[in-house]
Parts: C-alpha cells; structure tokens; sequence
C-alpha cells in the first residue's frame, strides 16, 4: 500500500510540473499536437500507478520525453512560419462578409448548426449581425460583427481617449494589498480615509474594493445587506499605472 501510495505521489508531482512547464492555456486554447501530449502524459502517469510491475522510472522518463518534445514543437513553430503551419494548420475563413463560405464548411466538415451555435455564443444574435467568422488553430470562433451591428467607439463619436490601463484591487476579502497599493503609487492610510468617509472603520468589513482606470473606487462590504459604493478617488490624470 505503502509503495502504491508514493508511486502515486511521484507521478502526480511529475506530471503537475510537466504540465505547468507546457504553459498556463487552457484545454480549448491547446493547439492539436498540444492536446495529443496532454493525453500522451496522462495515460503514461495511470499506466505505473495501475501497474506495480510497470518500473515508475519508465513513466517517469517517458512524460519527460513528450515534455522535451513539446518544448521542441514550441521552439521551431516560434522561429518558423512554415514550420508554424505544418505543426499547427492555418485559420479558416468561415464566413466572409456576412457570407457563409459554404466550400470551407464542406472541407472542414463543419456544420452549420456549429456555425450558428459559435455566434451565439460570442453574443451575436445571427448571420445577419455577422460579419467574418474565423476558425482558429486551436478550434475556437472568432466572430466580428458587421460594421452596423458593432458598437461606435470613442474615437468615431469624437470623444476623448481614455487610459487603458488595468483596474488595481486594493482590498480583497477584508485584506489590504499593499504591493497595488505601491503600483498606484498609493498609502493604506489614503485607503483607509476614502473607507472611513463612507462609515466604514474596518477593511475587514470590505469584501472587494478595486480602483478603476479613471480613478473611482469601487467598494462592496461583506454580509448579504453590504453596500457596493462607488466613490471618487483620484482625478483621471492621476491614473498611471
């Protein structure tokens, strides 16, 4: 039981790290010889941990050999595009200015119930709201819009640009986050002031409170009667992060 117990224990650390080496994508952003290692190295870590008479150290070498030659792919599918698609394959154009490519479809052997089912999901109501559609390497759909289905951005209704930056949480579960404090280029005492003026003299009390790219707080208290708040700040100028 004993020696079942760290067969099992070894490989799930070799494979947990074998697989956190391969990078942080998950499942549906594997590209195909991606996913076919992943299944590679779990059928290789349950085969030792089935079998006592399998040697661990065959399991062992043999994820570190589909580790080795992930890392490989990844190396010449970076430095080469024709590499690139030999390995990966190319986008396919599935519809084309609201037209449906209906040859690529056949090709493909998509259907079109996938096709539609695909735009909805991307929070596009139909093929008349849609643009061009693409299929990634990775088998996920990229939708656009057509151009009068799309919403009107800042620039083209003249207004000002805004910062793009990352909104920064301050508090989180009751517990002040001094390093985004110090990206901000702020104190906990100027946190706890802005919390004191809404009448809130704990940060335990807070749940979440996060400042946004153009300055507001946004602070919600804990308990199912918690207030969310949104309370000014800093002025948008200030904001550069």
């Amino acid at each position: 039981m004993l020696n079942g117990f760290l067969r099992t224990a070894i490989l799930f650390l070799v494979t947990a790290v074998a697989l956190r080496l391969m990078g942080k994508r998950q499942l549906a952003q594997l590209q195909p010889y991606e996913v076919v290692i992943t299944l590679m190295i779990s059928d290789l870590a349950t085969l030792p941990m089935s079998d006592v008479e399998i040697p661990l150290l065959s399991g062992v070498v043999s994820i570190l050999t589909l580790l080795l030659l992930h890392s490989l792919l990844s190396v010449l599918s970076f430095v080469s595009m024709n590499l690139r698609r030999v390995i990966c394959g190319r986008p396919s154009v599935l519809v084309r200015d609201g037209k449906i490519c209906e040859q690529e479809l056949k090709r493909l052997c998509f259907d079109l119930s996938d096709l539609m089912e695909g735009i909805r999901s991307q929070g596009v109501l139909g093929l008349h709201e849609t643009g061009s559609v693409v299929l990634e390497t990775n088998g996920a759909l990229s939708v656009f819009p057509c151009a009068g289905s799309r919403p009107a951005t800042r620039q083209e209704q003249g207004l000002p640009e805004l910062y793009d930056g990352i909104p920064l949480t301050l508090i989180l579960d009751g517990k002040v986050q001094s390093r985004t404090l110090r990206i901000a280029g702020l104190d906990e005492g100027w946190l706890r002031r802005l919390l004191q003026g809404q009448g809130i003299k704990r940060d335990a009390d807070v749940l979440l409170a996060a400042l946004d790219t153009q300055g507001t707080l946004l602070v919600q208290e804990k308990g199912e009667n918690g207030r969310l708040l949104r309370i000014p700040a800093i002025g948008p100028a200030g904001v550069r992060w």
